[in-house]
Formats: C-alpha cells, structure tokens, sequence
C-alpha cells in the first residue's frame, strides 16, 4: 500500500508540475508579444519549413546526388540575386511600421514599392540572363538555359518580398505566415508533378516561379482590399517622397547579403570546387543546418518592426529588453537543435535523405555549430538596422567579404569551410554586443 501510495504521489507532483510548466509557457505567449508573435511566425516558418525541406527531400530523392548538386547550386545562385529583395523587405517593413496609423500613406507606400520592386527584378532578369554563359561555365554546366530559369525567378520573388515587408511593419504576422506556408506548399507539390512528369532540374526550378507569382498576386489583391486607393490618390503616386526610402535601402540591402550570403555561398563554392556527389553531400548538409533558422527567423522578423516602432517613439528600455529576449529564445532553440545535430547526425540524415548521404554526418555535426552562431548574430544585426545603428552592418557586410575568401582559401576541405562560417559569425556577434553595449 505504502509503495502505492508513493507511485501515484509521484504522479501527483508530476502532473502538477506539468500543469505548472504549461501555465507558464502560455503566460509567456500572452504577456511577451515578441514571443507571442514570434511563436506564430517560428509555427509558420515550422510549417512552411517542413514543406521547403520536403521539396529539398524530395529532390535529392528523385534527382539523385550529382543533379542535385547542380540543383542546390542553382537554388543557392537564386537566393544570392534575391539579397536585393531583403534590402526591401526592410525598407517596406520599416516605413510601413512608421506610416501603420495612415492607411492612406500605407497604400501609397505599397503600391510604390511594389511598382518599383517589380521593375528592379526584371532588369536584374535581364543581366542574369546575359552573365548566364559566364555563370554556367562557373558553376560547370552543359546548358546556360538553367540560369535563365534562374532568372526567371527574379521579378516575381521581388514583388512578393515588397508585400511581405509591408505585411511585416503592420505587425499582420498571421497573414504574413500563412501565405508563406501557401508558397512553400504550392512550390513543393507543383515541383513534385514537373519533375515526375519528367523535367527534372527545369521542373524543380519552375516550381518556385509558379509559386512566386501565385503569392505575388495573392497578397498583393489583400493589402490593396485593406488599404484602397482611389485614381485621385494614385495620381498622386510618383509625388510621394521615396527619398528616406532610398537612403535606407543601401545599408537594408547590406544588412540582406549579410544574412543571405553565408548560408548560400558556400554551397556555390563547393559546387565550384568539389565533385558532383561531394557537392551533393555538402547540399544535404547545408539543409539540415538551416532548419535552425526556423524559430529565430521568426524572432527577428517580429523584432525587426517592434524595434522600429521602440526607436522611433524614444522607448529605449522596451527595445533593449526586447533584444535580450530575442537573444535568450534564439539561444535556446538553435543550441537545442546544434546539440541535436552533434550528436545524432548519421541518424537524421538517415531518417530524412537515406542512407546515401549518411557520409556528410561530420558536415552537419559542424553546420549545427556555425548555424548557431550565425543566427545569434543575425539578431543584433536586425536590432542594429532597426534603430539606424549602421556601423554594425557595414562591419558585418565588410567581414562577410572575407568570409567568402576565406572559404575559398579553405576549399580544400568541406569541414574547414564550414568552421570558417562558424568562427566569423562567432566573432560577429561579440562584436554585435560590444556595439549594442556602447
């Protein structure tokens, strides 16, 4: 009886604490809208992820290593052009947060930006598809017919880049989330029925145009029903001052290759470097690591506008709190998940690509690592770019120069490549903090 009586008060004092953890955790979702809002995000980005990676999964599977290598190589090449397109994600969320009370100023705003977003995009087509002999020959492809697909791209993602940002500054997250979930859903199953229909990297490369352009269409007829404008107020389009628009967008742009750069210029570089089923090992290993960034992009993309409206109204003790928050939940979950990847890779790999690319087990011990360090210093760099501290960026943008040559000098060795990532990025974020502390 005793022994009983022992069990079920374990049980007892168990249950409690479980009711008491989960109290708490919805107490945090509540009171702590950075975390509220940045949950929402990281279960969007979880979902849009898992689709994103389905496709990436999906790929390797059909493709086979050595095409996807080329594949991963094109993927990577598209999300280096796009580094403009963060330059006005920033800019739309910026603005947009400053003009969120003026539904009119908004609409001018989006209709700007979009117009704008969408002619940049198709001259930096344009260019792409006259490099595209060069870039083929780099990258040692038979056809320069993938790079134009490549390009094809560009207009599109730009466009839906404009909308997302100014969902952003609104603060309208569940939108924002759910029509990113739309995107990676539309590219996965649209990829899937190309390529088993039969044309391979060209049916994988189209998917992601089909899905840009339905997002783009989408989310531009929702801001637009929001925020309406009548023909006197488009006429007054070009005479809105874009000039802090303009001034912005440099060190947005920087603040984007930044972010962008790192994770995909090492796949290029192997590409370059290593033989087609070593590159398509490093592709699976690159990947897996970013799943990392799942919940702190989540984190700073709620921060990135919170921030902005902290700065602009004088709170300076709300925004500090809100970078060390940032930090310790960005912390937490990409460590979990860096610690998870050290000790178990073969078997993630196993379980996600099979057991043909089980070899990159040492690489994705090491992108963990790298991924964990980057995406801390990817928070102050939105903290910094949110309050107009730019020496960080120009810093940051300046160190991810090297970073590249670094890699190259590296390229020797998959893993000595990725502790390049990991040792710069470690080095950008004690030095993010030592600025922030200033």
């Amino acid at each position: 009886m005793a022994g009983e009586h022992d069990e079920l008060g374990f049980f007892e004092k168990t249950g409690d604490i479980l009711d008491h953890a989960v109290i708490t955790v919805r107490q945090l979702l509540t009171d702590d809208d950075l975390l509220h809002h940045g949950s929402l995000l990281a279960g969007a980005t979880v979902l849009s992820g898992g689709l994103n990676y389905a496709f990436q999964i999906f790929m390797g599977r059909a493709l086979g290593p050595g095409q996807y290598g080329v594949f991963g190589a094109l993927f990577s090449l598209f999300y280096l052009v796009s580094v403009l397109g963060s330059g006005i994600r920033f800019s739309a969320s910026r603005f947009t947060a400053e003009l969120k009370e003026d539904g009119e100023g908004v609409s001018t705003l989006h209709h700007g930006l979009v117009f704008r977003s969408f002619l940049v995009g198709c001259g930096i087509a344009v260019l792409l598809s006259f490099a595209s002999p060069v870039i083929s020959e780099f990258l040692q492809l038979s056809s320069v017919w993938p790079v134009i697909t490549v390009a094809g791209m560009i207009p599109f993602a730009f466009g839906v880049t404009a909308n997302m940002g100014s969902f952003e500054g609104l603060q309208r997250f569940a939108p924002l989330g759910a029509y990113n979930v739309l995107r990676a859903g539309t590219k996965l199953f649209a990829g899937a029925g190309l390529v088993l229909l039969g044309y391979g990297i060209y049916g994988a490369l189209g998917a992601v145009v089909i899905a840009a352009a339905t997002v783009f269409t989408l989310t531009t007829l929702h801001i637009r029903r929001q925020f309406p404008a009548d023909q006197g107020h488009l006429s007054q389009l070009h005479q809105f001052d874009y000039g802090e628009v303009y001034r912005f967008v440099p060190p947005a742009v920087l603040a984007g290759f930044c972010i962008t750069v790192p994770a995909n210029a090492d796949v290029l570089l192997v590409r370059h470097f290593f033989p087609g089923e070593q590159a398509g090992l490093y592709t699976a290993a690159s990947v897996l690591g970013k799943v990392l960034v799942f919940f702190p992009t989540g984190i700073s993309t709620a921060l990135f506008p919170k921030v902005t409206s902290d700065y602009s109204s004088g709170n300076g003790e709300e925004m500090y709190g809100l970078l060390r928050r940032a930090l310790l939940y960005t912390a937490v979950t990409a460590g979990s998940g860096a610690l998870v990847f050290w000790i178990v890779p073969t078997i993630v790999l196993e379980l996600l690509f099979g057991a043909t690319y089980a070899a990159a087990a040492p690489l994705v011990r090491w992108y963990g690592v790298a991924i964990f360090a980057f995406v801390l210093a990817v928070v102050v760099l939105n903290f910094q770019l949110a309050r107009d501290r730019m020496r960080f960026v120009y810093v940051f943008a300046a160190t991810t120069v090297i970073e590249i040559g670094l890699m190259w000098a590296a390229h020797g060795s998959m893993v000595r490549i990725i502790q390049v990532i990991l040792i710069v990025n470690a080095g950008l974020f004690a030095y993010g903090i030592s600025e922030v502390r200033r």
